[in-house]
């Protein structure tokens, strides 16, 4: 994954955050609590966000293709330099009120990270200063994004991928930490509950904090929209995606119809390595069904895998004769250049007396559903 900082534009009620009160101001923390709930409220989002649901899936209306960040987030550190960050960056500085009543000048930085099928994730990066105590900590301000004239409050947890998860406003801020733009579930809510992170957007910013002046203190950032051709220049942008449980589904031929593979990525339990496993149900010489299985193993973060297959022979319906023979048959590649896409090469033949399929050439499959919790886009 490779992530860049976009030019933002910074304005602020008061720019400078001088003469900024070293308490939070209940008024404003009051204000943003009773804004989010009247967005929740009007969106009808359930407040027990929290809460386990019985069965994983995925959010219906993901801000981003969830195989994208599928290695998660760190947590520690400079993030976006995690992900092949461009250098040419353009952090912004907010004041933070902290649990002490003082207050603590942090980084923020939003970065993006390119997705399969030209979109990315926005991610936001939240950096404390080297001299930071390590007994008093910020608090986590209220954040919302404007966007097409609606104001939207964004989930930001720490992990991607998720349904129910926050960040919650006040929350410390232990570290220096990266959080993913999440839109909530909105299978009960209106269309303007949701997000578009790859447009432009303004990011706001309310410290919770007051000026000298009575002046609330509301960071606001211009965030262009995502620009996939600023990564051409990066191979991950274009290069086939990075084989993982994501792509276990059943694929369908672009070309026949009624041929298909059924396909398993599962973890070595070393955490190094993955294999690939494969059934394809195709046709032998007489037009009759033909099976080949195979397998191979690969490392994690590994785009493209090589996997013996064989066939099987002699056998019987339901097992009754005890197994078939297996016999070596040749080597099929995997690669993957978009979620719903699947290339194989394939090199390999059977004896003749089996009449089985033979040859040497490539193929594309085509994605036929996703496995429940495991959407792919």
């Amino acid at each position: 994954m490779l992530g860049t900082v976009f030019p933002t534009t910074l304005f602020a009620a008061d720019s400078t955050q001088s003469g900024a009160a070293s308490r939070i101001d209940p008024a404003a923390l009051h204000k943003a609590l009773a804004a989010r709930q009247a967005f929740m409220a009007a969106h009808r989002i359930p407040k027990s966000l929290g809460a386990t649901p019985k069965e994983q899936f995925a959010n219906p209306s993901p801000a981003y293709p969830p195989s994208c960040l599928n290695n998660g987030l760190l947590q520690n550190g400079t993030q976006g330099l995690a992900y092949g960050a461009d250098t040419d960056s353009a952090p912004f500085q907010v004041t933070l009120p902290t649990f002490n009543n003082a207050t603590e000048i942090d980084t923020f930085t939003v970065w993006r990270v390119p997705c399969s099928g030209g979109v990315s994730a926005t991610l936001l990066e939240i950096d404390r200063p080297n001299s930071a105590s390590t007994t008093d900590f910020p608090m986590f301000p209220n954040i919302s994004v404007i966007q097409n004239s609606n104001q939207i409050f964004p989930r930001l947890p720490q992990d991607p991928d998720t349904l129910f998860s926050d960040t919650e406003l006040t929350s410390p801020i232990f570290y220096s930490s990266i959080y993913v733009f999440e839109n909530y579930d909105p299978s009960a809510s209106l269309p303007d509950s949701d997000g578009d992170y790859n447009q432009t957007f303004t990011l706001n910013v309310d410290t919770l904090l007051q000026s000298s002046n009575g002046t609330e203190i509301v960071v606001a950032v211009d965030i262009p929209a995502y620009n996939s051709a600023i990564f051409n220049g990066y191979p991950s942008a274009s290069n086939p995606l990075e084989i993982s449980g994501y792509m276990s589904t059943n694929w369908s031929s672009q070309t026949e119809g009624a041929e298909g593979i059924v396909l398993q990525v599962y973890d070595n339990g070393d955490h190094l390595t993955r294999t690939l496993a494969f059934a394809w149900f195709t046709y032998d010489d007489l037009g009759l069904p033909f099976w080949l299985y195979g397998q191979g193993s690969l490392n994690t973060g590994a785009n493209t895998v090589t996997a013996q297959t064989v066939y099987f022979k002699n056998g019987t319906f339901a097992g009754t004769s005890g197994g078939g023979e297996q016999q070596p048959w040749g080597t099929v590649k995997f690669t993957f250049p978009d979620c719903g896409h699947m290339n194989i090469v394939y090199n390999g033949q059977t004896a003749s007396a089996d009449n089985g399929p033979k040859g040497n050439s490539s193929a594309q499959f085509s994605r036929v559903a996703d496995v429940n919790g495991l959407v792919c886009q």
